[in-house]
């Protein structure tokens, strides 16, 4: 974090700033962020301290004491207007430690007593959500609420800590509750920390996970477990890999990845150790100068560990020229996800959904810090001889997906793409540079067939996209409260 980038976050939390659209994507993004102590609605001169031991360097601010939470908005809650939140708050607490009712009637007298040293003052009513020394560490949940708004809190501590100095201890302020909270613990020295994350959802909802997945034939798919403990799931450090998913009353309400959300940097600054294997057929055009596709086959290879597909090493599908920037698309040598990256460098960012479906940015600084960022989308191949994946674009501080599909044919001979539907030719294009390019609105469904020179077809498959909200490749997000 660049020392302009401290001061407008300081900035933020002394004036407070826009509520969050997503609550789901805000609170997934704590596993991903340096961990940051809570500090707002202190005052200017406390914010003014927390400055100078920033600017100091980040051991003067590890020494100062003081986390980050995301949500920098004036402290006082949010409007809570799903009934499902409610159901949330209004369930019973959960954890190891749930059944010592002496200890969590304790609990709730001194959160109740220290209300306006977290902030909490204009939220009368205290509820432990969860309280629970399973992981080797005694963590802590509670909403502050009033019958209109709520916030939640978190704490950790060592084992056996007593209730006052456990408020005391580090942990999350102000976050906005959603039906399905993910809260983000971490524990262990400043070297060595364990990242911890609880996915609670509503009493008697469900929480399954699937660790590991198989894409083929333009679809991901996978064997869902229901967690041990029912409606909710403690994930372990080292192994926030995979999708969950909640259900509630038989019905899907939450799917998607356990680890991360929209706007991960793909690649983490480094590049794949190999360069990975050309597979096109020749006579190609164009070919990559190894940066790229390097720097590609990091993010992909990252990419696979987040979701839980077993993949090999990816392949070079297609390269070239794509809105004046580098670009290039990898995959498996047949049938399987694919992943097109746009832009040279590190730290892609991945396209989930269109402008209009995407979730809001919640920095004011995205767009400048990002702007160098390459672009990336997903999508699993239609078939062994057919490679599609939409073109992504930048909007804001994050990649969006756009109308055209980039579609590459293996058999060098094709020179023409036809998108099918019920005998009906929806679009057409010539294949340049290796590629033909298809204007198909998001959440298309059609069939796809390269044809050569004399309309014979080459290469087909079938193409079907989830919808037009978010997926990766090709599988849905869903947030359905």
């Amino acid at each position: 974090m660049s020392a302009d980038e401290l001061r407008a976050g300081l900035a933020r939390i002394a004036s407070g700033v826009k509520a969050d659209e997503d609550p789901y994507g805000r609170l997934m993004r704590h596993a991903r962020r340096r961990r940051r102590r809570r500090f707002a609605g202190y005052g200017a001169a406390a914010v003014a301290a927390l400055l100078a031991a920033a600017l100091a360097g980040p051991a003067a601010l590890g020494a100062a004491g003081v986390r980050w939470g995301v949500d920098d908005r004036p402290l006082g809650g949010y409007p809570v207007d799903s009934p499902w939140t409610w159901n949330l708050i209004n369930s019973p607490t959960r954890g190891s430690l749930a059944g010592d009712a002496k200890l969590v009637a304790e609990l709730t007298r001194v959160l109740s007593a220290t209300r306006d040293e977290v902030g909490m003052a204009d939220l009368p009513t205290v509820k432990v959500l969860w309280i629970d020394e399973s992981a080797g560490f005694r963590q802590l949940a509670v909403a502050y609420h009033s019958d209109r708004s709520a916030a939640l809190l978190t704490r950790e501590a060592p084992l056996g800590t007593p209730p006052r100095k456990l408020v005391d201890s580090g942990g999350y302020g102000n976050l906005r509750p959603a039906p399905f909270s993910v809260l983000d613990y971490s524990y262990g020295s400043r070297t060595v920390q364990q990242h911890w994350l609880l996915g609670l959802a509503p009493a008697d909802c469900t929480v399954s996970y699937a660790r590991s997945a198989n894409a083929s034939a333009g679809a991901v798919r996978r064997e869902w477990r229901p967690a041990s403990t029912g409606d909710h799931m403690v994930v372990e450090p080292g192994f926030v890999l995979g999708w969950w998913r909640v259900e509630c009353d038989g019905q899907v309400r939450q799917e998607g990845p356990i680890g991360f959300r929209h706007d991960l940097l793909l690649g983490k600054g480094a590049v794949a150790p190999d360069l990975p294997k050309d597979d096109r057929p020749p006579p190609t055009t164009v070919t990559p100068d190894g940066a790229t596709p390097r720097a590609a086959a990091g993010s992909y290879q990252d990419l696979m560990k987040l979701v839980g597909l077993n993949e090999p090493k990816p392949v070079i599908r297609w390269a070239g020229p794509l809105d004046g920037s580098d670009a290039v698309l990898l995959g498996p040598p047949g049938d399987g996800p694919l992943m097109l990256q746009v832009g040279s460098g590190v730290g892609g960012l991945l396209a989930l959904a269109t402008a209009e479906k995407a979730a809001p940015d919640d920095t004011e600084t995205a767009a400048t810090s990002r702007a160098g960022n390459p672009l990336i989308a997903t999508d699993v191949a239609p078939g062994d001889d057919l490679a599609a994946v939409r073109v992504p674009a930048r909007s804001g501080g994050h990649a969006v997906l756009t109308d055209r599909l980039l579609v590459v044919p293996r058999r060098a001979d094709a020179v023409r793409v036809e998108a099918v539907l019920e005998g009906k030719v929806q679009a057409s294009a010539s294949v340049r540079d290796e590629a033909a390019q298809l204007t198909l609105p998001v959440g298309a469904q059609v069939s796809l067939r390269a044809l050569d020179r004399s309309g014979r077809v080459v290469g087909s498959g079938r193409f079907a996209e989830v919808g037009d909200g978010e997926r990766i490749f090709n599988e849905q997000v869903v947030s359905n409260w």
